[in-house]
C-alpha cells in the first residue's frame, strides 16, 4: 500500500527535475491517495514559451521523475490527464497556482513499470553549460523511444551556427531578454538564490563577470539599459546570421566531430512546417507533449548514467529562423516538428547543482515558495 509520506517523498524527488530557465512551474498535491499538478502562472515563461512547449516538456520530465521513485518503492504510477491540459491559453499570465485546476493526476498502481534509473540518478542529474568533449553515440544503448519520437544528429558546425541565431534572437526580443533576465541569479544575495532560476555557478561565468551582471538584474534603471543596448546589438547580429547560409553539411556517413548535438523529433499530422509563426500551437495533443518529455528525461538520465554531461539549446527552437534552419538541415518533413535540441559529451569541468524550491524539504525544512492548504491533507507548493 502506497502511504501519504510514500507520495510526499516521491514529490520531493521529482522536484529535481528540469526546466527552462529552472523556473520549475509545477505545483504539485498530495491528495485522497494521488499526486494532483498544477500549473504557477507566475513560473510559466509567457514570452519566450507561447506554444507552451518548454512547460509541456518539464511536465513530463516531472513525472518521469516520480515514476522513477514509484519503481524504487516496487510501485507504479498511472497518469491521467485533465481537461486543463488543453486549456493551459486560459492560465493567467501571473500568480499561484490554482488548486482546482490540475492538469495532470498521477494514481499510484500496484504494477511498477521497470527502470534503469533510481532516485539518485534523478537527484545528481545536472546540466553542464561549460565546453563538452566528444564521447561515444548516447543512441548506441538507448532506451528505445515511444513510436513517433526520434533523436536525429545535427553537426557541429550547423549547432554552432544555430545556436548563435538563437542567441540574437533571444537578446533582440525585448520581452523575451527581460524574462530571461528575471531568472538570472548572479549573486549569492539574491533573494531567491538558492531557490529557483540560474545562478551564475549553473552558467560558469567567471567571478567579475557575475559581479558586473548581478547590478543589471536587480536593478531597474541599469536592467532596462542593458535590455536596449543588448536588444540593438542583437538586432545586428541576427540579421548578420540569417544573411549567411550554414556551413556546407558534411558528406554522408562522415564521422562528425565535437560533443554530439541530438534533436528530439516528433511525428504529427498537424504541423504547419518551418514557416510556421513562432507562438502557433505545436500540432501536437499536449498530452503526446508530456510523453516526449518522459522520453527525454530517460534520455538525459541516460547520458548520467554513462558518464555524460548534457547541455540544452533551447534557443535554436525558439528562434523561428534558426528553427527553420535546423528543418532544413535535417530534412524534417511537414508532419515533424523539433521538440527538443541538446549537446552531450564529457564535461570539462566540475557540473555545478542547481537549485530547487524542494532543496529545503529535503533536509527536512519546510519547503521554501508558496503553498497552499489542500484538502484532504496535502499541500500545495510553487
Amino acid at each position: 500500500m502506497t502511504t501519504h509520506d510514500d507520495l510526499h517523498r516521491w514529490v520531493r524527488t521529482a522536484g529535481r527535475a528540469p526546466s527552462a530557465h529552472n523556473t520549475q512551474p509545477w505545483a504539485p498535491r498530495v491528495r485522497d491517495g494521488r499526486i494532483e499538478v498544477a500549473v504557477v502562472p507566475g513560473r510559466v515563461l509567457a514570452a519566450g514559451d507561447p506554444s507552451f512547449r518548454d512547460l509541456l516538456l518539464s511536465l513530463g520530465a516531472w513525472v518521469e521523475c516520480v515514476a522513477v521513485a514509484a519503481a524504487a518503492d516496487g510501485r507504479g504510477v498511472r497518469v491521467e490527464a485533465t481537461p486543463h491540459l488543453d486549456r493551459l491559453e486560459d492560465l493567467p499570465v501571473r500568480g499561484p497556482a490554482d488548486p482546482d485546476a490540475p492538469v495532470l493526476v498521477l494514481h499510484p498502481d500496484d504494477r511498477p513499470v521497470p527502470t534503469p534509473f533510481t532516485p539518485q540518478d534523478v537527484r545528481d542529474r545536472r546540466t553542464y553549460r561549460g565546453r563538452l568533449d566528444p564521447a561515444p553515440d548516447l543512441r548506441t544503448d538507448l532506451p528505445p523511444l515511444p513510436d513517433g519520437l526520434a533523436l536525429l544528429q545535427l553537426d557541429d558546425a550547423a549547432m554552432r551556427r544555430l545556436v548563435r541565431l538563437g542567441t540574437a534572437w533571444t537578446v533582440s526580443r525585448r520581452a523575451v531578454a527581460a524574462e530571461l533576465v528575471r531568472w538570472l541569479r548572479l549573486d549569492a544575495a539574491h533573494p531567491r538564490y538558492a531557490r529557483d532560476g540560474m545562478t551564475d555557478r549553473m552558467l560558469l561565468l567567471p567571478a567579475p563577470l557575475a559581479r558586473v551582471g548581478a547590478p543589471l538584474t536587480r536593478r531597474p534603471a541599469l536592467h532596462d539599459l542593458a535590455l536596449a543596448v543588448a536588444g540593438r546589438v542583437g538586432v545586428v547580429a541576427e540579421a548578420l546570421l540569417r544573411a549567411r547560409p550554414l556551413p556546407p553539411a558534411p558528406a554522408a556517413g562522415a564521422l562528425l566531430g565535437g560533443p554530439q548535438h541530438l534533436v528530439l523529433v516528433a511525428r504529427t499530422p498537424g504541423v504547419l512546417g518551418a514557416t510556421e509563426a513562432l507562438d502557433a500551437r505545436l500540432g501536437l495533443p499536449p498530452a503526446d507533449v508530456v510523453d516526449a518529455g518522459r522520453a527525454l528525461q530517460r534520455t538525459w538520465l541516460h547520458a548520467h548514467r554513462s558518464g555524460l554531461a548534457v547541455a540544452p539549446h533551447s534557443e535554436v527552437v525558439d528562434s523561428p529562423h534558426a528553427a527553420a534552419g535546423l528543418r532544413r538541415r535535417l530534412g524534417l518533413r511537414r508532419a515533424q516538428v523539433a521538440l527538443a535540441v541538446f549537446s552531450v559529451g564529457r564535461a570539462t569541468g566540475p557540473v555545478p547543482v542547481a537549485p530547487r524550491l524542494t532543496d529545503d524539504a529535503a533536509r527536512g525544512a519546510p519547503p521554501a515558495g508558496p503553498t497552499l492548504a489542500a484538502p484532504g491533507g496535502g499541500r500545495l507548493t510553487g
